[in-house]
């Protein structure tokens, strides 16, 4: 599945839970947003730790985008593939318009939330 994104389309919020309500692309840009956010200094690890394991705050603690701070820095497009009913890998392809980056992540459902739970910057 992909989703493709204007440069300024901001990235909806989505309101439910229930994984027979969300595509793989809507649960993967929900949670893969809020670790965006993060990598882009646009939020903190402690306002969006309800979606992060441990292991990938301990990674958003030390690492940040170059130059990532600014309005044109985007999420282009989000492909993800349900691994499972409670599992998604999903690839966001980020970045201006001259520079491109890709973030892999693997989200989980723990309990009422979706946990980013494995990210990869490349």
């Amino acid at each position: 599945m992909t989703a493709v994104l204007e440069l300024d389309a901001p990235i909806a919020p989505t309101n439910t839970d229930d994984p027979g309500e969300r595509s793989a692309v809507a649960i993967a840009t929900s949670v893969g947003g809020h670790v965006f956010d993060v990598l882009s200094g646009r939020r903190t690890v402690r306002e969006v730790d309800e979606h992060l394991s441990s292991r990938v705050a301990g990674l958003l603690l030390t690492t940040r985008l170059h130059a990532a701070q600014g309005p044109d820095h985007r999420v282009r497009s989000v492909h993800a593939c349900p691994i499972t009913e409670y599992a998604v890998e999903a690839c966001m392809v980020v970045g201006t318009h001259d520079r491109v980056r890709a973030l892999v992540l693997r989200v989980e459902r723990d309990g009422e939330h979706w946990v980013c739970t494995r990210l990869s910057l490349v």
